[in-house]
């Protein structure tokens, strides 16, 4: 398999990251603990913005809803993290 296709994926990539988190969680005191912040402001009626981690995101309702469509539902973000 050495001929094979690569993967696009970097195993040892991920595998050096998980371990350097490890070790500065047990070297921080964390105690395996990791804190997210998101932010989320309305726009208008149903459209937001928010942010996690340093990306931004919109969110909106189709006009059936009372949005007005301008960007993806959350429930959309919500089924996209599901299937990753």
């Amino acid at each position: 398999m050495a001929n094979g296709p690569k993967s696009r994926v970097d195993l040892e990539k991920m595998r050096r990251e998980y371990e350097r988190f490890r070790t500065t969680v047990k070297t921080e005191g964390n105690r395996g603990k990791i804190t997210f912040r998101a932010v989320a402001n309305i726009v208008e009626n149903v459209h937001l913005e928010g942010s996690v981690r340093g990306s931004r995101f919109e969110s909106d309702e189709p006009e059936e809803r009372g949005g007005a469509n301008l960007a993806p539902a959350p429930l959309s973000y919500f089924l996209m993290g599901a299937a990753f």
